[in-house]
């Protein structure tokens, strides 16, 4: 009896001590069913599962986010200044992300830029590159073209310079660049911020259709590629669709301006390709979306179609598209742009663009608690092109806000409002199209320059891919 009993005792803690190795790093007996979730997940539907590290390698310890990231290839993002960025990511769904930028719901309503303003590289001067209609930037009276100062009479720095994107009511300085003295002009009246809060960022920012020698120009700035302002909601696009039926028809030449868009929904890309491309190429075949080699149908095409312009879209007949960008500008800025060359003449003027080549689909855990964004596919056009990853190199090589010295070292230029011909990057566009001038990077050698900051609330709202339509 004492001998079974041993035995027993034996066996039970045999089991116990099975049972306490599968909880350590690298055991997945037990696996959290959150952690569980996103590994299955991942497995089945990540572009490179191929290169997620083995169950025993992975410590299921880890929170969520963790976790998560130490499933990610190396091939998933871009290398930048603060280190590698992964295209996919993982958010929770409660319990408050403090990020804020004009897409989240905390926000004052404006994006910027900066340089610094001493050798020491201490202080900034923030450019405000652009306010959105309603928002508390904009009853304060902000506007683009601005330069920010200080924040509450203190000197804006590295510290305190991400919190222009959002905070409490504040009081900010202004100064004005006078471009024949080279200086900043400091401005008398103070901007009384009010509290950040929800701001709608409309991506249909502004429009125009200018005459330029007997020849209808139109512009738009388009900031997201956002269907509406929730699911289920269509109203952005149906803006754009009004717009090339009303303002935009019979424009003889356009100009796309995607130097703030991040990227978003596949089918609002698709949208905008319908109604620029040439009448006889609408119903062809975009391009494709390729899948990792355990989906059943591992190629997906898209297509632009007239159904796309249903009620109220029109097709503009275009032989040829403007399109200014940015070092911002990617995901569905850089598949519109590859999606349409193969049928048209597309010109891009700006800077290179990030190099989202990728697409990636929403999961979301059975407890409503987690979503999951991990790239699933990359992107082709009809020509099977998608060697974009490094960027996409511009036709005409221009900064909307600065004559580039060199990598770092910059001199401010003047700025007009979006939409104004003389607005440097519109500008050259219609340059191009007149046949008037050949762009250069700068017409005067400046003589005061600054070091660029390596700010960029641009890249705050960015999304990891393309977001693909399920």
């Amino acid at each position: 009896m004492k001998l079974k009993t041993l035995l027993f005792l034996f066996i039970c803690l045999s089991l116990s001590a099975c049972k306490d190795d599968d909880n350590e790093p690298g055991g997945n007996g037990n696996r959290p069913e959150t952690q569980a979730w996103i590994e299955d997940t991942m497995r089945e539907h990540y572009f490179w599962y191929n290169e997620i590290p083995a169950s025993e390698k992975l410590n299921y310890a880890n929170e969520p986010e963790a976790f998560f990231k130490s499933l990610l290839s190396y091939k998933d993002g871009k290398n930048r200044g603060t280190g590698h960025q992964y295209f996919s990511y993982i958010e929770e769904l409660t319990g408050g992300n403090t990020r804020s930028s004009i897409n989240e719901s905390y926000s004052y309503g404006f994006e910027f830029t900066g340089i610094y303003a001493d050798k020491a590289h201490q202080n900034i001067l923030t450019l405000v590159l652009y306010v959105v209609e309603g928002s508390p930037a904009d009853e304060a009276g902000l506007k683009r073209g601005d330069w920010i100062t200080k924040i509450n009479d203190n000197a804006v720095t590295d510290a305190n310079f991400p919190s222009l994107s959002g905070g409490e009511a504040c009081s900010l300085t202004i100064a004005k660049w006078d471009p024949d003295t080279e200086k900043f002009i400091p401005q008398s009246e103070k901007i009384n911020m009010p509290s950040a809060r929800q701001v709608e960022d409309d991506p249909v920012y502004t429009w125009n259709v200018i005459e330029r020698r007997g020849k209808k120009i139109g512009y738009l700035l388009y900031n997201h590629f956002t269907t509406g302002k929730s699911d289920g909601d269509t109203s952005y696009d149906d803006h754009l669709k009004t717009l090339s039926s009303s303002e935009f028809s019979g424009v003889d030449e356009f100009v796309l301006d995607l130097r703030y868009n991040n990227g978003g929904i596949l089918s609002s890309g698709i949208l905008l390709c319908t109604i620029f491309q040439p009448a006889n190429r609408v119903g062809s075949k975009l391009g494709h979306l390729q899948y990792n080699d355990k989906q059943k149908n591992r190629t997906r095409d898209f297509y632009t179609s007239k159904e796309v312009l249903e009620p109220t879209g029109k097709n503009l007949d275009l032989k040829t598209l403007y399109v200014l960008v940015s070092s911002s500008s990617a995901s569905a800025s850089e598949m519109v742009i590859n999606s349409l060359e193969p049928f048209m003449n597309v010109v891009v003027i700006g800077e290179t663009t990030v190099g989202k080549n990728v697409g990636s689909l929403e999961y979301t855990s059975d407890d409503k608690k987690w979503e999951m964004h991990p790239i699933v596919c990359q992107i082709y056009n009809s020509a099977n092109f998608t060697d974009y990853a490094n960027g996409i190199k511009p036709d005409v090589e221009l900064d909307e806000a600065f004559t580039y010295i060199d990598s770092q070292t910059v001199s401010p230029v003047e700025i007009f409002p979006l939409g104004d011909p003389n607005e440097r990057l519109f500008k050259a566009a219609i340059d191009l199209i007149d046949g008037t001038t050949t762009i250069s990077r700068s017409l005067n050698t400046p003589t005061v320059t600054y070091k660029k900051a390596p700010f960029n609330s641009i890249d705050r709202k960015a999304i990891g891919s393309v977001v693909i339509n399920k």
